[in-house]
């Protein structure tokens, strides 16, 4: 999605869980987790450039492995899969991606303004 960037959070694996065959995206933070809409997107994301680029694929499900909050000792996995999840289609997808650009566009526009609004700290001459 977009153009000169390529972003790929999956890894490019293929375990064996239940029986049936799983992409893995493992999503270790312990805070600012993918949300139900952060893993729809990304289910959905899993879905177009594996199973849609390759016909190999097309019968793969798609996992996100979440890690328990716990203040201390291991912290377990959570499987969370593409079943029953409905997907964005491709038009979606392009559509969410423009707009996270055009966000972060902005922002930087708005931080460079800042900065150039604050100078550059210094005082005395210019040579």
């Amino acid at each position: 999605m977009g153009v000169g960037a390529s972003v790929v959070y999956w890894h490019s694996a293929v375990l064996i869980v239940d029986e049936r065959p799983l992409v893995p995206f493992f999503d270790p933070r312990r805070s600012k987790v993918l949300t139900r809409l952060g893993r729809q997107f990304a289910f959905s994301m899993m879905h177009q450039r594996i199973r849609e680029d390759s016909p190999d694929f097309k019968a793969v499900r798609l996992g996100i492995f979440q890690f328990e909050r716990t203040d201390q000792g291991p912290r377990p996995p959570q499987l969370h899969t593409d079943d029953g999840v409905e997907l964005f289609n491709l038009d979606q997808l392009e559509q969410m991606v423009a707009e996270t650009y055009e966000i972060w566009q902005e922002v930087c526009e708005g931080r460079e303004a800042e900065t150039r609004r604050r100078g550059s700290g210094t005082t005395g001459p210019l040579i």
